[in-house]
């Protein structure tokens, strides 16, 4: 919160959050609805805005939980008021600053007296960097002169696109483009926060889009950005928000992960290949690159042995390795400064200063990692990342968020568990749950196939397959199922195009995006899409379109994930219960929410998984479900489905 004293309108900031919120429901027209509990989140948060306080508000599925918090984030606007929103996915964001904050500033503009002022704020590397595209890129489209690749037709095509649209775009936001580019087409074309060098510095300073993205969220009342960005600021010095009075971070389940990742570092092979390849690219390092680039041969070979455990310190042969490492980050960052005229704006100068960044931060996480701060867990992920992790994300978000500005936390799976998980102080915050209006137990079923086999036995597979191909044929396809694993995804998906021939049965990971994926399932009944965690959280298909959400196994994490690990061992020996329930039980509650997004939707929830019927701590995983009705028989599923397809099929 700032420290400068402001007048504030209190006629504005004590006008009725039921007031305005019928105001913005009215400029909904047609698609505006009253929805009970709504009013009462809307006051809470006002409520907290004004009094500086913290709110957590569970707000189950068709509370309108957006409305909720953008209309008192406008009448704390118009008296004078900052307001952050963090969201953990792109698609919130677009729909925040083009649909929901239009209809909330029109809706209110009579009462509110003056406009209200809004941006959207993203990393930097979302948008194109005037420099390196003018500089580097343009380069890159010239494919004639010799032997041409279809990748090098392929990129030549993409950057001729990303050509015409730069003439065209205010924001050079690549979310601008009809068709996103290839990574490697847009990071040559983009750089980090880390690689900038400079608006002071950089030729195209005075017209850099980031920079201008960040002036225009300085002059808003409501900046709408994403919560990694805004926990990178809030761990940093500050300068991307600067001074708010409130952040309301939805998709709030999400940020004890958001911050984990934020305020941890990793050091792989493919960063040290990476840096000597940037290297050479600039006409520097030489032997320095080459001896940086051999650190990624050597680091694969150390962590190889390593994989997926968590260790107690770096020591041994592996600490000798990462000393060596930062002697020849620290040769070839001094090969890169040197070959560099002070203040130039040379467009050399400015690639090898971009490296020499990069080879900074390298060598932060370096020093880092050989004197690691109280708290943290190293661990080997995978094939080959060195993770290093704050155990608890309580401590951090203590000293740097909880008290500083109004905090409202919201999400449809925002149990009273994430209070300890977050660290928000015990006697200084607000609970709140507000369920959903939707008749869950009128439309909606939540089976569990009690008599299939334990999930541990080597028949589950094969007996859940043969479930859900019937659970499917029932309801004619509509089917989204959603997998724990890759194997099991690829396994069920192989064996379902076998025995439902007349239905089409698509994956992630395939020929098609997840976007693509969702709109085949929404055009055509007679489909069924697999699905890995990304699909668990923020898919929204409305419509008999998906009637039927299956689940393969209760979402609990691996046992020999590292971190997951170490905070069982922190737990002690009620970590099953403290640590891995209350995991699965959030992620249980997000896949099942998949299904039900409107008021006349239909369907059920499959859990192809008995625990879910029989383990002592049941209880715990269906606590957080929408208040469906739960059945075990395999008969009454079918029929209800049964009843579902012919409704649609008419």
């Amino acid at each position: 919160m700032s420290d400068e004293p402001r007048d504030l309108d209190p006629v504005a900031d004590a006008y009725d959050a039921a007031a305005a919120l019928d105001d913005a429901i009215s400029a909904l027209g047609h698609d505006g609805e009253q929805r009970p509990g709504q009013a009462e989140m809307a006051a809470a948060v006002v409520t907290a805005i004004n009094d500086g306080g913290t709110l957590l508000c569970q707000a189950g599925t068709g509370v309108g939980k957006s409305l909720a918090y953008l209309v008192p984030a406008a009448l704390a606007a118009a008296s004078g008021r900052r307001v952050v929103i963090a969201t953990a996915t792109l698609a919130l964001q677009d729909q925040l600053v083009t649909k929901d904050l239009p209809l909330v500033a029109a809706g209110l503009a009579q009462r509110l007296g003056r406009p209200v002022r809004w941006e959207l704020l993203k990393g930097r590397n979302n948008y194109l960097c005037r420099h390196r595209w003018e500089e580097h890129a343009q380069q890159q489209l010239d494919i004639d002169g010799g032997p041409v690749s279809a990748a090098d037709i392929g990129r030549g095509q993409q950057l001729a696109e990303i050509g015409r649209w730069v003439r065209l775009t205010r924001t050079g936001d690549r979310s601008e483009l009809a068709v996103a580019p290839d990574g490697r087409v847009w990071s040559s074309v983009s750089v980090n926060s880390t690689e900038c060098v400079g608006a002071e510095r950089c030729p195209q300073g005075h017209r850099c889009f980031a920079e201008e993205a960040r002036a225009r969220s300085a002059r808003a009342d409501i900046v709408v950005t994403n919560q990694h960005l805004y926990c990178i600021d809030l761990f940093g010095d500050g300068y991307l928000f600067g001074p708010h009075d409130a952040v309301v971070f939805d998709e709030a389940h999400q940020l004890e992960t958001v911050v984990t990742q934020v305020a941890g570092l990793e050091i792989t092979p493919a960063g040290f290949a990476r840096l000597a390849s940037e290297a050479r690219s600039v006409g520097a390092g030489g032997a320095a690159a080459d001896a940086v680039a051999d650190m990624a041969t050597r680091l694969t070979s150390e962590l190889e042995p390593l994989r997926d455990t968590r260790l107690g310190a770096i020591t041994g042969d592996l600490a000798s390795l990462l000393e060596v490492a930062d002697g020849r980050v620290e040769q070839l960052a001094a090969e890169l400064r040197s070959a560099n005229s002070a203040d130039s704006a040379d467009s050399a100068d400015l690639e090898r200063l971009r490296v020499a960044r990069l080879a900074a931060e390298s060598l932060t996480a370096l020093r880092v990692a050989a004197d690691p701060p109280a708290g943290t867990v190293i661990l080997v992920e995978g094939r080959g990342r060195l993770r290093l992790a704050p155990l608890d994300v309580g401590d951090l978000l203590a000293s740097r968020l909880w008290g500083r500005q109004a905090c409202v936390l919201t999400s449809a799976t925002l149990g009273p568990h994430f209070v300890q998980r977050l660290g928000v102080p015990a006697a200084d915050h607000t609970y709140l749950a507000v369920q959903s209006p939707f008749d869950y137990r009128s439309n909606a079923l939540l089976y569990c196939a009690k008599h299939l086999p334990a999930p541990t036995q080597e028949a589950h597979r094969a007996a859940a397959t043969e479930e859900l191909a019937a659970l499917i044929s029932a309801v004619g396809g509509r089917t989204l199922a959603l997998f724990t694993s890759w194997r099991a995804l690829n396994d069920t998906a192989d064996a379902l195009g076998e025995v439902l021939s007349d239905i089409r049965i698509l994956r992630q990971g395939g020929d098609l995006s997840n976007t693509a994926l969702l709109e085949a399932l929404g055009n055509d009944s007679a489909t069924v899409v697999c699905g890995t965690m990304s699909f668990w959280q923020g898919v929204d298909v409305a419509g008999p379109a998906l009637s039927l959400l299956a689940i393969d196994r209760l979402p609990f994490t691996r046992p020999n994930e590292p971190l997951a690990a170490a905070r069982r061992e922190a737990a002690g020996s009620d970590a099953f219960m403290t640590v891995d329930v209350p995991n699965a039980a959030d992620l249980l509650a997000q896949g099942a929410g998949r299904l039900i997004r409107t008021t006349v939707d239909r369907g059920v929830v499959a859990v192809l998984d008995s625990r879910l019927a029989t383990a002592g701590y049941r209880a715990r995983l269906l606590d957080p479900l929408p208040p469906m009705r739960r059945s075990i028989d395999r008969a009454e599923t079918l029929a209800f489905l049964n009843t579902i397809r012919e409704r649609h099929d008419r």
